[in-house]
């Protein structure tokens, strides 16, 4: 049985401020420190500071997306059918903030002497916790994002936004870097300074707490024009089941579920392994590692609105599929052109240039594509399934989508982990010890996964067939349908 949707109130939802989209985009910065952080640190702290083996780190951080990754679902139904006088979404957004800061400081204040068994339940547990607060938060988040606009160009000014302040979390590991991790007489290299870690945490959790909430508070004006959740017909863990079901019968559902699971492996190699890849294969200084992350943000920064340009002049597939075959090129041929021999001696202030722009700017440059358009093509995907079932479903199609990204995430940081155990880096080794064999193997490695994983996502992608027409046509047969439904006010009193 067919069930409609109505906002929540008779009058029409009055246009997005400009404020009320920045500060619904702030939140993002929440979940930006917690990417940043756990991708430029997590591995190497356990590993190589800790001592905790690559392969047990690896599998830590795999089992923690796991159980991150089964929770999307869920709380993407049960916010989706979720009644309060603040709505749909933002309970869980006040709920998630203070566990999300102390879990997080958590995971970076292992106590000491607690062996390789030790240390892989504390990563294990204080990993999943974070990541499940972090679940609490964004998956509603993500949903709301699709609530608050109908307009197809103005879901991708969103996302964009969203992506803008997920890239100024860049700064944090920046701050690491320049000011918690610089050269002493007991640790000539910062990075393994085992002290910087736990102030670190400290600075990222506290400000992840007054993140969710301010964005959160400063959002909730729009509850009453947001969609009321209809009667589901069934109870949530069927609903998971059914429903995620029925969103693969969408073909543009498939192609976006599948592109992203080879694509979020492969980044997950990447992004695992950056770390040990600056720091060994390119042997760039903490220094220098800064700069690579200013070349990024450029990159990201002058992408973002340039892609978002095109986007809106041609369409949002053509866009995502040209940014994903630039950033693989610019990421992976520096590695192969290193280890082929036709790049400058590793480690020399020519080799750290070419790779801040080729592999820092311009790779990144292209992959602001994906940021813009992504979430905003799954935004249109969850109208065409409303049309169809005559329900919204937001949450599940954001928590589904959110479920595949995170588990294969997971797979890449551990193939990841089992990299840096294959081709023999041992904990603690100092850069200019590692030897030529190390190198090559790293370099590799990453390359390898990068082009194969990327390129096998590309053609699930290709496969996406929801245009900016189609778009148009389903949100006017859904406006024609909401047209005749009776609203009824459930927002705040």
């Amino acid at each position: 049985m067919n069930t409609t949707d109505a906002r929540a109130t008779l009058e029409p939802a009055p246009p997005l401020t400009r404020s009320t989209r920045l500060w619904y985009a702030s939140g993002q910065l929440a979940e930006g420190i917690k990417n940043e952080s756990f991708a430029t640190f997590l591995l190497f702290y356990y590993n190589q500071v800790l001592g905790l083996s690559g392969s047990l780190a690896g599998l830590a951080i795999l089992i923690a997306l796991v159980f991150d990754a089964l929770t999307d679902p869920l709380v993407g139904v049960v916010s989706d059918r979720t009644r309060s006088r603040y709505g749909r979404r933002h309970p869980y957004l006040f709920a998630a903030a203070v566990p999300l800061g102390i879990t997080f400081i958590a995971v970076f204040t292992p106590p000491g002497d607690l062996g390789q068994t030790g240390l892989f339940a504390w990563l294990l547990v204080f990993t999943v916790l974070c990541r499940g607060s972090m679940t609490l938060f964004h998956v509603p988040h993500l949903s709301l994002g699709a609530e608050l606009s109908d307009d197809y160009e103005e879901r991708t000014l969103l996302v964009t936004l969203r992506q803008v302040f997920s890239r100024i979390a860049g700064i944090f590991p920046g701050f690491a870097f320049l000011v918690l991790m610089r050269p002493s007489e007991a640790y000539a290299d910062g990075r393994f300074n085992p002290a910087a870690y736990p102030v670190y945490a400290w600075i990222c959790g506290l400000s992840m707490v007054v993140v969710v909430l301010t964005s959160a508070w400063k959002t909730r004006h729009r509850v009453p024009y947001l969609r009321a959740p209809t009667p589901p017909p069934h109870g949530v863990l069927r609903s998971i089941v059914t429903d995620s079901w029925q969103a693969l019968h969408l073909r543009s559902f498939r192609a976006l579920f599948l592109g992203s699971a080879f694509t979020f492996t492969a980044w997950g190699v990447a992004v695992t392994l950056g770390l040990h890849s600056g720091t060994y294969f390119w042997a760039a200084s903490t220094d220098e590692m800064v700069i690579w992350g200013v070349g990024t943000a450029i990159g990201v920064f002058a992408g973002l609105g340039y892609w978002t340009r095109r986007a809106t002049a041609t369409d949002k597939k053509p866009v995502f599929m040209t940014g994903m075959y630039g950033y693989t090129a610019f990421v992976v041929v520096p590695y192969l052109m290193a280890v082929a021999g036709f790049w400058p001696a590793r480690g020399s202030g020519p080799s750290i240039a070419l790779w801040v722009i080729f592999n820092g700017t311009i790779a990144h440059f292209y992959l602001a594509s994906a940021m813009v358009t992504g979430q905003s093509m799954m935004a249109d995907v969850a109208d065409e399934d409303a049309l169809r079932c005559g329900r919204r479903r937001e949450g599940v199609f954001f928590g589904a989508s959110s479920f595949v990204t995170k588990l294969v995430f997971g797979l890449g940081a551990q193939i990841a982990g089992i990299i840096v155990d294959l081709v023999g880096l041992v904990p603690g080794t100092d850069p200019a010890d590692v030897t030529d064999r190390v190198v090559r193997n790293l370099g590799l490695a990453s390359a390898g996964a990068l082009g194969l994983l990327v390129t096998i996502s590309l053609l699930f992608f290709a496969r996406y067939d929801l245009d900016r027409g189609r778009a148009a046509a389903i949100q006017a047969a859904l406006r024609e349908r909401d047209s005749a439904v009776t609203r009824t006010p459930t927002g705040p009193g």
